[in-house]
């Protein structure tokens, strides 16, 4: 008799749910998804894509700006939004409707609805007007996805105020913006509507903006973004929020530094409400089978296996670094080891990245958790003003910073703001996922002209080898 190949049950269609659902496939199992809503999750319908879509339209406003100094005149750009945001849509519904079609080639079943766990091995899956159907399944992965963080203060329910969905779906260019916070998703929308003529103004509660990066690179970034036009406070929260005359709101907002405590008035046009996300815990789904989870996520081992046996949890549901590349790895480690494997994530090793103008990316610690964990690390640093390829494309601005472990020479931390960051990140990234050292690295030959020398320079810089910098006194790892 032929072995029957095992029923694969996935909840939720994000990147975590559709990778685990083609893993899993590509394994031999029989899979079926159940998902609300559309293929992708947040991140292709509302989140990743759509806003590159809108930071890819923005930069081409930044190379006209440069146009004139290589002698190509042309005449001032015409911003049609309402022709931005429907390219962005057409970009989102290409990408969707492959994934549709990758499903159907794999054999992927797709139900629709809202799903529940029943069991340990069932999904109820309930739409409306139709009776509820009950999947029985050997293996389950939960992969949920998040919600926006919920900030309770007066005024936000005011036409005006938004979330990252709503802003998606503007098809006007509003005079004045505040964005609330300051991680990826505020930076992100705050670089977008700038550069699009907005007056932005970027508050975070925290000491710095991105405040889980490196704070020198955090620094470098606001003072870019200070000298592009923008308003960057920190250490400030919002207080309330009240109308003022027609389609504006006037925001309060408290600081414990910047402002001494005083109250500061703000009259803007609209409020974007990006405050993180947090893991989509709903105790309906899951109180039948005694999963233990918190605020934090979903519970797991180092296989993504909860608590109960045979159930797996991937993605943003589990908490931890929020990001679709996340998920996709542990969706990838989830259905291996529900199809009787034994995989781990290693998570030191994963870049984080921040679509800025320009861009930034990072991958391993930061300089503060360096000499924490290490005491004396070395720094190399290396600006991209010296670069001879961010000389050519006119982008100059921004720094590779490369942390090492002085006695095995161990790469520690890579951190970058400038060009590319989020591609470059890639190189530094696999050096450090194969083990490798500063002379690892430096041993790679880097193509001329390219940005990626930049990273070959930084690395040299930790022991005061750059070639294209003056030279200098070696310089040891310090925020001072």
């Amino acid at each position: 008799m032929a072995k029957r190949e095992p029923h694969i049950l996935i909840l939720g269609g994000g990147p975590g749910g559709y990778r685990a659902a083609i893993r899993a496939a590509q394994l031999g199992g029989r899979v079926t998804l159940v998902e609300k809503d559309q293929l992708g999750g947040t991140c292709l319908n509302r989140g990743c894509i759509p806003t590159k879509v809108l930071i890819q339209a923005v930069a081409f406003l930044n190379d006209f700006q440069k146009a004139h100094s290589y002698g190509i005149q042309m005449s001032k750009p015409d911003i049609d939004i309402k022709r931005m945001m429907a390219h962005k849509n057409s970009t989102v519904k290409t990408l969707v409707g492959g994934l549709e079609r990758l499903f159907q080639q794999y054999g992927i079943d797709i139900l629709r609805g809202v799903g529940r766990l029943t069991s340990d091995s069932e999904i109820e899956v309930e739409r409306p007007g139709v009776k509820k159907n009950v999947i029985h399944g050997d293996k389950i992965i939960l992969a949920m996805g998040s919600k926006p963080f919920p900030l309770t203060i007066p005024g936000m329910d005011l036409e005006g105020v938004m979330g990252s969905d709503q802003i998606l779906s503007m098809e006007s260019i509003p005079k004045s913006l505040l964005v609330v916070g300051g991680g990826y998703i505020g930076l992100e929308f705050a670089t977008i509507y700038s550069k699009l003529g907005t007056k932005v103004i970027l508050i975070e509660k925290l000491s710095h903006i991105l405040p889980n990066e490196d704070e020198e690179i955090s620094k470098l970034l606001t003072d870019h973004l200070t000298q592009s036009g923008l308003e960057v406070f920190t250490d400030t929260e919002i207080d309330q929020i009240e109308p003022s005359g027609k389609d504006q709101v006037k925001v309060s907002l408290k600081s414990s530094h910047r402002i001494s405590g005083r109250f500061l008035e703000r009259i803007v046009e609209k409020v974007l409400v990006a405050t993180g996300r947090v893991p989509l815990i709903e105790e309906s789904v899951l109180k039948n089978c005694g999963i233990r989870y918190s605020n934090k996520g979903i519970e797991v081992n180092d296989r993504l296996e909860t608590s109960v046996p045979g159930i797996y949890a991937v993605g943003d549901v589990v908490g931890g670094l929020l990001l679709a590349h996340v998920a996709y790895t542990e969706g990838n480690v989830a259905a291996e080891n529900a199809m009787g494997g034994s995989a781990s994530v290693d998570y030191t090793k994963i870049p984080r990245c921040v679509y800025t103008l320009p861009e930034i990316a990072s991958v391993g610690l930061i300089e503060k958790e360096a000499q924490n964990h290490y005491g004396g690390i070395e720094v190399g640093r290396f600006h991209f003003k010296f670069n001879s390829r961010a000389l050519i494309l006119g982008d100059q601005v921004g720094m590779i910073k490369v942390l090492a472990d002085p006695s095995s020479g161990e790469i520690l931390g890579v951190h970058i703001f400038g060009p590319h960051a989020t591609e470059l990140i890639s190189e530094a990234s696999a050096v450090m996922t194969l083990e490798g050292t500063i002379d690892d690295l430096t041993s790679i030959v880097h193509a001329h002209p390219t940005l990626s020398e930049a990273i070959f320079e930084a690395t040299l810089d930790v022991r005061s080898q750059a070639i294209h910098i003056p030279p200098r006194k070696k310089q040891k790892g310090n925020l001072s």
